[in-house]
């Protein structure tokens, strides 16, 4: 899409000042998304995130937009009332020009307003920044410590549902066109779709879900997303500011936000890394992403959440 009309799509959003410039955004492999400069009224040049939204992946998004609207909302007036800081506690969508003041989206596209000074990260060998890390994912959940999760669409059903994980890859083993079109990457797979779906280890994939359904942890706020990349740092202390990208903001456990944190952040490679050779898992990592997530969600977590994270090895098991 051409400049002039990414201009004019901007427009449509209520922004003190006139948009100048735009530029591409390459991050991100779901959404587009492009930052447009404006020139206020008195001259000020400000940031602005333009996105488009894809609906093929989100098809919900009014309800998503709603979610994200009333997280961040919540999680500012927090913040105010404990006479914190919120400039930068999280992002900050932008209304509408139209008339209805809930409208924070214009067909599929949205903005919100740019966060100066920082950075992300794909990797990384600096224990500090997974401490921070941690810390980010932590305090997103503090932020949002009593917040009615139960009132939260869930955008995409049985996201982190492990055992509806376990049946798709079931259903993909026995699909015989898939094994015969793709032998070769199974045959490669064999050891660990072994390791996956041994039964011993299967039967307690539901161990999380099954303790939200019987009320023995809280429903909570998750983001669900908490990769190294959806995490913006100050470019000159390498503090963590906040986590961004909220689209997949759901009802859920605190250690789904944990573990998705892990997920990425003690391997040694980038999350789309083809060379497996360079993956490994670093009990380094792991150890400064606790202790920074630890450090925030302290005076929230409850003994029995706290007693699920550290899910000792299956293996002790079988």
């Amino acid at each position: 899409m051409n400049k002039e009309k990414l201009i004019n799509i901007a427009k449509n959003f209520k922004i003190d000042g006139e948009p100048i410039d735009v530029e591409i955004c390459s991050s991100g492999h779901i959404n587009k998304t492009y930052a447009i400069t404006y020139k206020t009224s008195d001259g000020e040049k400000k940031k602005y995130i333009l996105q488009y939204v894809n609906t093929n992946v989100f098809p919900n998004l009014p309800e998503l937009m709603n979610n994200i609207k009333n997280i961040t909302k919540y999680m500012t007036k927090k913040a105010q009332e404990k006479g914190e800081s919120n400039e930068r506690l999280t992002i900050t969508m932008l209304e509408t020009t139209n008339e209805d003041p809930h409208d924070i989206y214009n067909n599929n596209w949205r903005m919100e307003k740019f966060i100066d000074n920082t950075k992300t990260y794909l990797t990384t060998e600096d224990m500090n920044i997974l401490l921070e890390a941690g810390k980010a994912a932590g305090r997103f959940q503090k932020y949002l410590h009593g917040f009615p999760a139960e009132e939260l669409y869930e955008i995409i059903p049985k996201f982190h549902y492990t055992p509806n994980r376990v049946n798709q890859l079931r259903e993909a083993l026995s699909n015989e066109e898939n094994l015969t079109n793709r032998k070769e990457r199974f045959d490669l797979a064999k050891n660990t779709i072994e390791f996956v779906t041994d039964e011993k280890r299967v039967s307690r994939t539901n161990l999380i879900t099954n303790k939200l359904e019987k009320k023995e942890i809280p429903l909570r706020v998750t983001h669900n997303d908490t990769k190294l990349s959806n995490i913006l740092f100050d470019k000159d202390t390498n503090k963590a500011v906040c986590l961004i990208d909220l689209d997949t903001v759901m009802p859920g456990a605190l250690a789904y936000d944990f573990g998705e944190g892990l997920r990425t952040g003690i391997t040694t490679a980038k999350e789309d890394e083809q060379d497996l050779s360079k993956i490994k898992v670093d009990i380094n990592r792991f150890e400064n992403y606790t202790k920074g997530f630890l450090s925030e969600v302290k005076d929230i977590i409850t003994k029995e959440e706290l007693n699920i994270l550290p899910l000792r090895s299956m293996d002790d098991d079988l």
